[in-house]
């Protein structure tokens, strides 16, 4: 198969994420990314990404920015540190799917690592938008052709199809009776 492609369906105890061999290694780079963002650490043979302040990683928790400076203050490192090891464990799985050499490279996700996946596509998305991403105003027709618009197409591509393939494999689970004691 050629071009750039993201497919997701229900696979047994959690979701089937196939993408093109390029969207693969474009999302190992994203992830790799986002991951030296965090930390600050410099990608090898190249300069250190910018930063991501907490404001443009975490939404305003209250309505009053000084009371959300005063949360993000407070809770900002351990949210990083969750984000971060989100990362970290969404990188091996899709580097797992990208060293395999199959096209589409698909990538196994189970049921307890999908919010890890969600969180780590949805935060890299902040490294491709200028504001932060629930006021970014994105161009989607033509998104593709600003630095950065491919990956930010794939990141949103990909959380979307997961979401939907998540809720459809989780959903036989809402029907079981509760369990009475």
């Amino acid at each position: 198969m050629t071009g750039e492609y993201v497919r997701a369906w229900p696979a047994g105890q959690g979701v089937g994420l196939g993408v093109s061999r390029t969207v693969a290694a474009g999302l190992v780079g994203v992830l790799d990314d986002l991951e030296c963002a965090l930390t600050g650490q410099r990608r090898r043979f190249a300069r250190r990404p910018r930063p991501l302040p907490d404001r443009r990683l975490f939404p305003d928790a209250y309505f009053d920015r000084e009371a959300s400076d005063a949360f993000r203050a407070r809770y900002g490192v351990a949210m990083r540190r969750q984000v971060l090891d989100a990362v970290r464990r969404t990188a091996v799985l899709f580097v797992h799917a990208h060293d395999s050499g199959d096209d589409p490279a698909v990538v196994t996700i189970p049921e307890v690592a999908v919010p890890d996946v969600f969180c780590a596509l949805g935060h890299a998305q902040a490294l491709f938008v200028s504001r932060p991403r629930w006021n970014a105003l994105v161009d989607w027709p033509t998104v593709t052709l600003r630095k950065g618009g491919r990956e930010l197409t794939w990141l949103v591509t990909c959380q979307t199809a997961l979401a939907e393939a998540a809720l459809v494999a989780f959903a036989a689970g809402d029907d079981e009776p509760a369990h009475q004691s």
